[in-house]
């Protein structure tokens, strides 16, 4: 039997010594001596210890009851006013350490552990969306195309595969602040009833299925102006709370000047349109969470970031006051909320920072007044080496006084790419070369489909028309069911990243392969899930310790950008 022992890892319990390790490509906990409290599973006897599954159950039991102290916290809830959100979406799932040619490799999380113990502030140690990179069991691939494309897991093998790096790396005995798991961006959209009550369903499920996190942000952005008005009871208690009150809300800075805000009656009619049903999800999604968690914290983030534009400060506003004094929500429920501050995915900012610090400024006012914390979306620049964009950082922190989340997901992803395309080793090299002619041949389906049949619609017209069942048929008929896959599984990105491979296509077919291309950049999500198994099979060990050493630097850097470095 091959037998690999993270030593980091080992805990004491009781005349026990537990360590966490892989027995033939299988995650494990081996026990050595006896342990006061039952793991769940048949072990096999390795030696003089007996090795257990390392079960999302058993890795519960570790956390909860074998560790020292339980390190999973609802940041928020338990007094921390900074934070950091590290989605990694490399991680080594069940099933797949059997394929890894570095048996110690646990996918990513090197690096950001080694961030993270050079930190002033806790992490998000586990972040990823629950309906957009994962999957949650019981939902059929092929029902959801654009769902899971990180590696097909759900929401408690990440879980399961989180606590078992943080354990194998010594989470347990070396890191002094706690950890948060976000179950990222619980997506709900709808173009109508019947499509918002299924979107709902998905989500739920997810959440179920995610109960254990101690965090959840919930994307109610997609339906802004749904086609839904609140009833004429709700509408009396709209106007009745804003009706000839001016809502003074102070500086998150001392000593800089506050807010004021006040609204008309036809600025009410006109953002109850727009917000109505979002704000309505946002609480009915907290109340299944609270229900799911019962006496457990957890902490609560309205994700609101996924518009064309900047999120206007007073529409900021007046959204936490419908939650919490027209719909009930209770107060301090919302822990955190991510404001569309002016940034784009992916894309490094070149905008104004004054004017980016009088928006970053005012909403992290407004949400402080309620007892949240601004939560930053989409903190992912172009590329790792620059952060957001020169000087961004150094904004954030001054214009929040270091109060605030980065969230940042993309960039280690990315760095997996560029480890591969620069790579001495021509197997890995050729990798990305694999990874960049898929990601041409979904660019031309995406084109295709842009040109052709969705060029003309609008960003409210696009969702309905890809559940049409006459033009899935053309589609399939033009593109085949490979390119038919790729449009259907780029659809939750929006129209806007057909139109980008439609202007992007051709300069790409003619560039050398790059992985900073800016076409493969926003594409290769389309092409990841594949090709999983054969970068495990073929990564080298000098590979992975590049690897991590540079997701360890882009963290790093970041945290230095914020002040959050320990001293």
């Amino acid at each position: 039997m091959a037998v690999t022992v993270f030593p980091a890892s080992t805990l004491r319990c009781g005349n026990a010594v537990l360590r966490t390790g892989r027995l033939d490509g299988q995650d494990v906990i081996l026990v050595q001596g006896a342990c006061d409290v039952p793991l769940q599973g048949r072990p096999l006897e390795v030696g003089e210890q007996f090795a257990y599954p390392a079960t999302y159950e058993n890795m519960l039991i570790w956390e909860r009851k074998l560790a020292p102290q339980a390190r999973l916290q609802a940041l928020n809830g338990a007094g921390f006013r900074a934070g950091f959100g590290a989605g990694n979406r490399i991680v080594v799932a069940a099933g797949e350490a059997a394929r890894l040619r570095v048996p110690s490799a646990l996918g990513g999380w090197e690096g950001i552990f080694r961030a993270m113990v050079r930190s002033a502030v806790p992490f998000w140690f586990l972040q990823q969306s629950i309906v957009r990179e994962l999957i949650p069991e019981g939902v059929h691939a092929e029902d959801h195309p654009g769902m899971g494309h990180t590696g097909g897991y759900g929401p408690r093998e990440f879980l399961r595969a989180g606590l078992f790096a943080y354990a194998s790396l010594g989470g347990y005995t070396r890191s002094a602040l706690p950890i948060g798991a976000d179950a990222d961006h619980a997506i709900v959209t709808g173009h109508d009833e019947q499509s918002l009550n299924a979107s709902l369903a998905l989500n739920k499920l997810a959440l179920a299925e995610a109960r254990d996190y101690t965090k959840f942000t919930v994307d109610t952005s997609h339906l802004f102006g749904f086609p839904a008005r609140p009833g004429e009871a709700d509408r009396e208690r709209l106007h009745s709370t804003f009706a000839g009150r001016t809502f003074r809300v102070p500086n998150i800075l001392p000593g800089q000047e506050g807010f004021s805000f006040a609204f008309e009656p036809e600025d009410v009619e006109t953002l109850a349109a727009k917000y109505w049903t979002a704000c309505r999800v946002h609480c009915e999604l907290y109340h299944h969470i609270a229900g799911l968690r019962g006496s457990q914290p957890f902490d609560y983030e309205l994700s609101l970031d996924e518009t064309h534009s900047p999120t206007p400060p007073r529409e900021l506003l007046f959204y936490l006051v419908t939650l919490h004094e027209v719909l009930g929500l209770p107060a301090g429920s919302v822990a955190s909320a991510g404001p569309n501050l002016g940034f784009v995915k992916r894309e490094s900012f070149r905008g104004d920072l004054q004017r980016l610090r009088r928006q970053v400024n005012a909403c992290a006012s407004i949400l402080a007044h309620f007892g949240a914390m601004l939560s930053v979306h989409s903190a992912d620049g172009a590329w790792a080496s620059e952060g957001k964009g020169p000087g961004v950082d150094a904004i954030l922190q001054e214009a929040t006084g270091g109060q605030a989340e980065l969230k940042v997901a993309d960039v280690y992803q990315e760095l997996l790419w560029d480890v591969l395309a620069s790579s001495p080793h021509p197997n890995e090299r050729a990798l990305f070369l694999e990874a960049w002619q898929r990601c041409l041949e979904a660019a031309a389906a995406l084109a295709t489909a842009y040109r052709e049949h969705l060029g003309s619609l609008s960003p409210q017209q696009f969702p309905a028309a890809l559940q049409s069942e006459p033009v899935r048929a053309q589609l399939a008929a033009q593109l085949g069911p490979r390119g038919l896959q790729h449009v259907l599984a780029a659809a939750p990105y929006g129209l806007a990243v057909f139109q980008l491979a439609a202007a992007l296509l051709e300069e790409a077919r003619r560039a050398e392969p790059n992985p900073r291309s800016e076409l493969f950049r926003r594409l290769m999500f389309l092409v990841y899930r594949p090709l999983r198994p054969a970068i495990f099979e073929e990564l080298c060990q000098e590979s992975w310790d590049r690897l991590g050493s540079e997701i360890e630097h882009a963290t790093t850097m970041r945290l230095q950008g914020m002040g959050w470095l320990a001293q």
